[in-house]
């Protein structure tokens, strides 16, 4: 029985000096394994660099394969155990149910993706913006945004030549670069309530305008017979109106600088700025009468009239304290440079404060900085959001040749192995189970493992996602959003992402349509709708098929979803959650593993018990 091949012993000598030495036999076994783990290892490689272009739709077919298995043995027993006839039929079920819907609303999504990709050129984005920028809701005009533009720029290159450089005399030289761009900052603030201003006349006379061609389409019995000319005489009483509004505003505030260069002291200037405000105030009650104004242009005119008093004012206060605060930079015999930079810096910082101030508070100003982009910063978004999109669209654009043929053969994968995986599925997994050295025991626990999170979570989650995607779309359709398949496509994808879900989409919707369609009722409409239905049908989907099975943790739920979609893309949303609750079934099983080499008992018998 030693002797035997079949039953081969570790033979081994010990020597007096207590070493074991093993046998010639063993050593060359010991060798042959690890000669066929490597050739294992080398095989193994090249078997994932074979397979891994055909992984996402292999997954794909078996995850549908593991939901609709319910399905199958329905089709198998309607069939009499026909095999292969099952098979097909249940293929093509769930091609129609499944795969022709989804592609439909993908495709769908992607023309109008284009489409809007089409629109999206500087002239659209600059009509959008003022669009956005009148809106009936929140004030987002900034008449003065070039000269505030220019002023930053200004301010930071004189912080960038005083941090740079290393001596007061050179800094503070008249002819100097910050000289220069001092006395611009300067032009650019005289510039400040012109501007203000020409945006009051030009806002003042559109609405007349408007209002003319109203009153003119009215008796007209609305008949549009062209637009109705606005009065020449009256356009020029309002332009006078509101010149002469402005002058006021102007003489009130013309003492201010010198009252600036006494350094008064806070408590005076703060009582200065409250008197000016009040006067401010005065002017803004007195209401002039207008010979042939008329009445429907009185109360859009004295918002106007009220919108300069105060943006005058305010332009006119902050310009006064930033050329008082920009005399600091001045040379002076007893100057040096650090206490230069300090003065710098406090200027910028007063700046921005004031400008702040002008605004509206820093979350308004922040609002129109958006708003109200130069052109230059228009076509530099466009070029770099261009530049970002065009290697995504080259790859999974619709006009690559590449991209269609590799989508087809990627469905036909899918297809092939669908058929297969229902047809001789069964005997895959005996043979694989066969081929793998893991216990049964541990193969068949991982596979009902499987088998429940893919039916249940996996399904649950797409289910609900997809529910949540389609009320949705019912909101976008009625309500009169751009894009609706886009939109639909977007939320349903958004929902399969825990805690923000489709906020990420109908949040931006509803601002869209409130701000720059103009349609505040839709917009409370769609946020309402999409809180009480859109946000609480996958919970009722869930319970119902969940059946209060366990769920990952929130936390864990939400990582496993962003890590799979930022290692695997969108597949990865699927076979994030799945791989942690396999990870967490195999950790379970080498527990218990651990625990019979150990001698202990095994700790979830022991809590069943």
């Amino acid at each position: 029985m030693q002797n035997s091949p079949a039953c081969v012993r570790l033979e081994t000598v010990k020597p007096r000096n207590g070493n074991i030495i093993l046998d010639s036999l063993s050593m060359a076994r010991y060798i042959s394994f690890a000669v066929l783990l490597a050739i294992l290892t080398l095989i193994g490689i090249l078997f994932y660099k074979v397979m891994i272009g055909f992984f996402v739709p292999v997954f794909i077919a078996v995850v549908l394969v593991v939901v609709f298995q319910p399905l199958h043995r329905w089709v198998l027993k309607k069939t009499k155990g026909r095999t292969h006839l099952a098979a097909s039929l249940t293929t093509l079920l769930i091609v129609g149910s499944v795969l022709l819907p989804a592609g439909l609303i993908v495709g769908l999504a992607g023309v109008q993706g284009f489409k809007l990709l089409g629109e999206f050129n500087e002239s659209n984005v600059r009509l959008g913006l003022s669009r956005l920028r009148s809106n009936k809701f929140i004030n987002l005009e900034s008449p003065a945004a070039v000269q505030f533009r220019s002023i930053d720029a200004k301010l930071a290159e004189i912080k960038k030549v005083v941090a740079e450089s290393t001596s007061y005399a050179e800094v503070t030289d008249p002819q100097g670069r910050m000289a220069g761009d001092i006395a611009d900052v300067r032009s650019r603030l005289k510039e400040i309530p012109d501007a203000i201003l020409e945006h009051s006349k030009d806002k003042a006379v559109n609405v007349s305008k408007l209002n003319s061609v109203n009153k003119a389409n009215k008796n007209n019995g609305n008949k549009n017979n062209g637009n109705a000319p606005l009065e020449v005489q009256v356009r020029q009483k309002i332009e006078a109106y509101l010149q002469s509004t402005f002058e006021q505003i102007r003489l009130l505030t013309a003492t201010l600088p010198d009252f600036l260069d006494s350094n008064p002291a806070p408590e005076d200037l703060e009582n200065r700025l409250v008197e000016l405000r009040e006067q401010a105030g005065t002017i803004k009650s007195q209401i002039m009468a207008i010979d042939g104004l008329d009445p429907s242009w009185i109360d859009p005119l004295s918002r106007n009239r009220a919108f300069l008093i105060d943006q005058t004012l305010e332009a006119s206060i902050a310009s006064a304290k930033l050329n008082h605060s920009l005399k600091a930079l001045a040379p002076s015999d007893i100057g040096n440079l650090t206490s230069l930079q300090e003065s710098v810096w406090s200027i910028d910082s007063s700046w921005q404060a004031s400008r702040e101030e002008l605004s509206g508070g820093r979350f308004v100003g922040i609002l129109k900085e958006v708003a109200n982009p130069s052109p230059e910063q228009v076509r530099q978004n466009l070029d770099n959001l261009l530049a970002y999109l065009q290697p995504h669209l080259i790859s999974f654009g619709g006009g690559s040749v590449a991209f269609v043929i590799k989508l087809l053969v990627g469905l036909t994968i899918l297809l092939v192995s669908l058929y297969f995986f229902l047809c001789d599925g069964p005997s895959m997994v005996r043979t694989l189970m066969d081929l793998s050295p893991l216990d049964n025991r541990y193969e068949e626990e991982l596979l009902a493992e499987f088998d429940r999170t893919s039916r249940a979570i996996v399904l649950a989650t797409v289910l609900s996602a997809v529910a949540q995607g389609l009320t949705a779309g019912i909101a976008y359709y009625f309500l009169g959003a751009p894009s609706v398949f886009l939109l639909t496509a977007l939320t349903i994808v958004c929902a399969l992402i825990p805690f923000v879900g489709t906020a990420i989409v109908w949040v931006p919707v509803a601002t869209y349509m409130a701000l720059y369609q103009d349609k505040m009722p839709n917009a409370i409409i769609l946020a309402v709708y999409a809180l009480l239905i859109v946000g609480t049908i996958d919970n009722l989907i869930k319970m119902l098929i969940l059946h209060g099975q366990s769920q990952l943790h929130p936390l864990l739920a939400l990582l496993s979803v962003l890590g799979g979609l930022q290692a695997l893309g969108p597949i990865g949303i699927l076979i994030g959650p799945l791989a942690v609750t396999l990870l967490q079934t195999t950790l379970s099983i080498l527990r218990r593993e651990l625990s019979d080499f150990n001698g202990l008992p095994d700790p979830t018998k022991t809590a069943t018990t």
